[in-house]
């Protein structure tokens, strides 16, 4: 079951419209939420007029800052140990967001709600509202808000909020020996992730069972039911969050944000349901992207192209707000080496805020921003000494009889870095072949000739998933023979009820079409940490594993009572248990779920019923891994940039549903096709967004998206009983390194390609800096 390519049981519902997102939430009573957005980046709110808002016919309610007091208190941290656990790191306690706040510190942050009848009278009121603003002293760029005399973002805080410090090795020595020095900056902007449902939440209180029930768009949804439970003083029994089907996460949906409080709030105070949902111009304007992230990096290295030190400074734009700790950069200096040797390394990095919206960690969550900066220096190495791109990589890449390999680094879990096996050279080796890297590198003289201009690049990376704490799952047969699986995380489209279906029915022995896999939902299991970080193959995967096997425990024992045989002999497939040997002698998961409520026999089983819920605590991260070969052109009078072959060769250990797999890999390719080629978030210098409408923020669309040539390879991990490692994040990340590569190839090595992406203006700019 395990490694097939089943159809998934989810696609049934999306295509005959039956899934249920927050919009289609529709209570009797429901009321709607506009929210009134300051056109100021820094400013304070000085007053706020009700009286024309309140006339509005079908509104409710105006609450303004200091109307309600839970709209004082602020959004919880998602914040992790890991880095602080590093002695080197200073971490400043992070200015507190408001729900409803008289401090504007971007572009977009909520003033007042309109709380109405209908979404047309909250819209309406919210353009009758009257708001005074003090305008304040507005700083937008990172290299301006950590000058000594800059302008505060949050009076209270230096705007430089956190500082980390790594080393290994002796990096000053490494650089006295070198033979070749190398300076390099590098800057990767900020992205939107653009998910095809925008954020939403609604909520109702119901007075009969006194329980909050919320729907909401959130990729950690139990954040959600401790949030409110603490803020309405409920007990967390009392909170109950749906978050079943939602339309793409990709990282900004982790948060708890101003409006869901907003509602949640609402909903409790005045009796009736209440729903948001944000419109495209909101999510563009005031949902988190990922901040802009610039890399002062210096390499040293051997005249034969082996690097022997890297000293990296990372200046992070993490916005108006700093709600995760220093998980960006950290990431970024742990994947940094991704799949070569660094004897030496030293990095520091600060987080800075500035007068834009919150920043929140994006898919690939700097893995993007390590392979590039790791790619960008094999490639100066190349330029340096003469060699080709292929043998610098060749004489630095890790061995297979090298593995587990130790960094020296520490991972965010605080657990020693250990690569789990793989082979890079062999992986990289297919690549170059399956990309025909050699005899295009033999034709390029001959293209050029022609007047056109062809390159190649290559870019590998590293990406650790699977991070805990845990996750659970509960598994429990019935009287009927329905298998349900009940986990702690939700699906934006990942396949989690085909691939733990799958699980399930291979350890358990179940048939795949009697599994019904459910999450979403908090009150179908106690805890849940959420979906992101690409671990919840590893974590769910693996506890519902153990739980189907605790299940299949049960059944033989209690098949074994009722076949009056030994529990050795009992065979558990396709659904029934019988004597082995004896296929006639044997009942079906139907007959042993019902007799399961009342047989003695389940006295030493733990209790009535076929069922169990089992967690699954990892060890520490897995590593999955890959190689982009990427041969491009270049239109020299446009700009314009073609891809001609794109090679991805990856290993994410055993891959439970090799289709889901690959759609992971293709999807997360057009992702980082999009940051590699247009995509960017841009403000002003006054913190006014540019980047407000799809016209201006570049996605591309399908039929720009190039194909490309996958192949797996499978290396299964000994970090979990599955063997699976991370994919969710691997498409994304290689993507802007191979193509600033390559088009830096395609233009002979005379200009550096040192950001992205690589619009044509920036391609043309390269072009006219220097004569071809």
């Amino acid at each position: 079951m395990i490694g097939q390519s089943l159809r998934r049981k989810e696609d049934g519902r999306f295509l005959l419209g039956r899934a249920q997102f927050v919009e289609d939430v529709q209570l009797p009573g429901m009321l709607h939420v506009a929210l009134l957005r300051s056109p100021h980046a820094h400013a304070r709110v000085v007053r706020i007029v009700k009286e024309r808002a309140l006339a509005v016919p079908g509104v409710v309610a105006v609450v303004a800052p200091g109307d309600w007091p839970e709209l004082a208190v602020p959004i919880p941290d998602l914040m992790e140990p890991g880095s602080l656990h590093n002695p080197y790191c200073d971490f400043n306690v992070a200015p507190p967001q408001l729900p409803l706040g008289t401090e504007i510190t971007y572009r977009g942050e909520q003033v007042a709600a309109v709380i109405a009848e209908s979404p047309y009278a909250a819209a309406d009121g919210v353009e009758a509202l009257e708001a005074e603003y003090e305008a304040r002293p507005v700083v937008a760029d990172w290299e301006v808000a950590i000058e000594s005399d800059a302008p505060r973002v949050h009076r209270d805080f230096p705007n430089a909020i956190a500082h980390l410090k790594h080393e290994l090795g002796n990096v000053d020595s490494a650089f006295r020996a070198a033979d070749i020095i190398v300076d390099e900056r590098l800057e990767i902007p900020s992205l939107k992730s653009i998910p095809m449902e925008c954020r939403g939440i609604a909520a109702q209180w119901d007075p009969v069972t006194r329980t909050l029930n919320v729907w909401a768009t959130s990729q950690i949804y139990y954040m959600h039911r401790d949030t409110f439970a603490r803020l309405l003083d409920l007990p967390y029994e009392q909170v109950r969050v749906i978050a079943r089907d939602v339309g793409g996460g990709f990282g900004p949906k982790a948060p708890v944000y101003p409006e869901d409080i907003i509602v949640a709030v609402a909903a409790f105070r005045l009796r009736r349901p209440v729903r948001w949902i944000e419109t495209r111009s909101e999510n563009l304007l005031a949902q988190s992207h990922s901040g802009v992230q610039v890399h002062d990096v210096r390499v040293a290295a051997r005249r034969d192209g082996t690097i022997t030190a890297l000293d990296l400074k990372i200046y992070k734009d993490v916005g108006a707000y700093h709600h995760f700790e220093m998980v960006v950069p950290t990431n970024t200096i742990n994947h940094l080496p991704t799949q070569y040797r660094i004897p030496n390394l030293r990095a520091e990095a600060w987080c800075i805020v500035t007068n834009k919206s919150q920043v929140t960690p994006y898919r690939g969550a700097g893995r993007p921003e390590a392979t590039f900066t790791m790619d960008r220096v094999l490639d100066r190495v190349a330029l340096e000494t003469g060699l080709d791109p292929l043998d610098v990589r060749e004489r630095n890449i890790i061995p297979s009889n090298a593995m587990p390999y130790k960094t020296g680094l520490i991972y965010r879990d605080n657990v020693p870095i250990v690569y789990d096996g793989g082979d890079y050279p062999l992986m990289l080796r297919i690549a170059v072949e399956r990309a025909d890297y050699k005899k295009w590198r033999g034709r390029q003289a001959e293209l050029r000739r022609d007047g056109r201009l062809v390159g190649l690049g290559i870019s590998s990376y590293l990406e650790a998933g699977g991070i805990g704490p845990c996750e659970g799952a509960t598994v429990k047969v019935d009287d009927t023979g329905r298998v349900n699986v009940f986990v702690g995380v939700n699906s934006q489209g990942q396949g989690h009820e085909t691939t733990f279906a799958q699980v399930c029915a291979e350890y358990l022995g179940a048939r795949f079409d009697d599994v019904v896999v459910t999450g979403g939902d908090t009150s179908l299991i106690k805890y849940g940490f959420g979906t992101g970080a690409s671990r919840v193959g590893v974590n769910t995967g693996n506890a519902v594993m153990k739980a189907a096997l605790e299940v299949r425990r049960k059944i033989a024992r209690l098949a074994a009572h009722a076949l009056e045989a030994n529990e050795q002999d009992i065979e558990v497939r396709d659904g029934r248990a019988n004597v082995a040997g004896s296929p006639t002698r044997a009942v079906t998961f139907a007959q042993l779920g019902g007799m399961a409520y009342r047989h003695p026999a389940m006295k030493d089983l733990g209790g009535p019923g076929l069922m169990a819920t089992e967690y699954f605590y990892p060890r520490t991260v897995t590593w999955s891994s890959g190689v982009h070969v990427a041969v491009v052109e270049v239109d020299a009078d446009t700009g314009q940039l073609r891809v001609l072959k794109y090679v991805i060769v990856h290993d994410s250990g055993v891959p439970l549903n090799p289709m889901i797999v690959d759609g992971q890999v293709y999807g997360g390719f057009a992702q980082g096709f999009g940051a590699a080629v247009g995509e960017q978030v841009v403000y002003d210098s006054r913190g006014q967004l540019l980047s407000g409408t799809l016209m201006d923020y570049m996605i591309p669309r399908a039929d720009e998206v190039p194909e490309i040539d996958v192949e797996h390879l499978v290396f299964p991990t000994p970090e979990n009983p599955l063997g699976v490692r991370a994919v969710g994040e691997s498409g994304p990340i290689s993507p802007p390194a191979v193509l600033a590569a390559a088009v830096e190839d395609a233009l002979e090595g005379r200009v550096r390609v040192t950001r992205t992406p690589l619009t044509p203006e920036y391609i043309r700019s390269l072009i006219r800096g220097r004569s071809l």
